[in-house]
């Protein structure tokens, strides 16, 4: 995600500088084009306009007070967190909350670090800008104003609703892609033959388990109510089909995906389709189409 914007904002003309405790990471990331430096977090922060967090949402919860305190008074402060109420709490009282604005890019991919970086990972994506009122116009212009260079839909929306929409449209899916690739079947000796024998329906179900936990343990800690909510739903809804099936109802298994079909329908997913992105991961260059 950080490389990304990295390749994205050096591609809109503006110098990045970055900041990682992987230093291999840091390499890859200069060497593939998505920063211009590598600096300590105090030097790059004192450098900044602009400093974006790119890192999991328990890492922002830890660094963004101490961030904020010393900041210059011009700098803006934005986070990339999946989460978004603990992060914006923790900052609520502080003297530069209207410094801070609270970002979620709707985009990303199953691969992790420099090496799956995309530089039009954003282009076209939405993103969710959270507590806005809080952030000051300056903060605000100059975010939105990067999110425009990449030609990203802004959506506004309180960082409680946000976390409650995220664990249904976003943190479920990503647990059931889990759950789904646990199956004790998959541990068994015949890779090769589950390799060629699953279609479209397997592939696109499990690609999401191949997901880092690093990044998203935070993220299922941050939201388990909202999260645990959604999975008892879920079940309850398998637990039915189940049931249905046991039963030969066949008739009201029909029907039961007719509804299916119609809610698909209703969330207009087929006009929205998302390009597919293939990391690049030994390109020493990263080239602009």
């Amino acid at each position: 995600m950080g490389c990304s914007l990295g390749l994205a904002l050096k591609k809109a003309g503006h110098f990045v500088c970055g900041v990682d405790t992987n230093e291999v990471h840091l390499l890859e990331a200069i060497q593939r084009g998505g920063l211009d430096s590598a600096e300590p977090i105090d030097s790059a922060i004192a450098q900044s306009d602009l400093v974006v967090l790119c890192v999991p949402v328990d890492t922002i919860v830890a660094l963004l007070p101490g961030i904020l305190d010393q900041i210059a008074p011009h700098t803006t402060v934005m986070d990339m967190g999946s989460t978004k109420f603990e992060i914006c709490d923790k900052v609520r009282s502080h003297t530069r909350r209207q410094n801070f604005v609270a970002v979620h890019p709707m985009a990303g991919v199953e691969h992790s670090g420099p090496g799956a970086a995309h530089v039009d990972l954003f282009l076209g994506a939405r993103v969710i800008i959270c507590d806005a009122q809080q952030s000051s116009s300056l903060a605000l212009n100059k975010v939105l104003g990067v999110l425009q260079e990449m030609k990203m839909k802004v959506i506004f929306m309180d960082s409680d609703h946000h976390d409650k929409q995220l664990a249904l449209v976003s943190h479920l899916p990503q647990f059931i892609a889990y759950a789904l690739a646990s199956l004790n079947d998959f541990d068994k000796d015949a890779n090769k033959q589950w390799t060629e024998l699953g279609g479209g329906g397997l592939q696109s179900s499990i690609r999401l388990g191949k997901s880092d936990a690093d990044m998203w343990m935070p993220i299922f800690q941050q939201n388990k109510d909202n999260l645990l909510q959604y999975v008892d739903n879920y079940i309850n809804q398998l637990n039915l089909l189940k049931d249905l099936l046991e039963k030969e109802q066949f008739d009201l298994l029909r029907a039961y995906i007719s509804k299916a079909n119609q809610n698909y329908e209703r969330l207009h997913y087929q006009n929205n389709q998302p390009r597919p992105l293939i990391p690049n991961q030994g390109a020493p260059k990263v080239f602009y189409s």
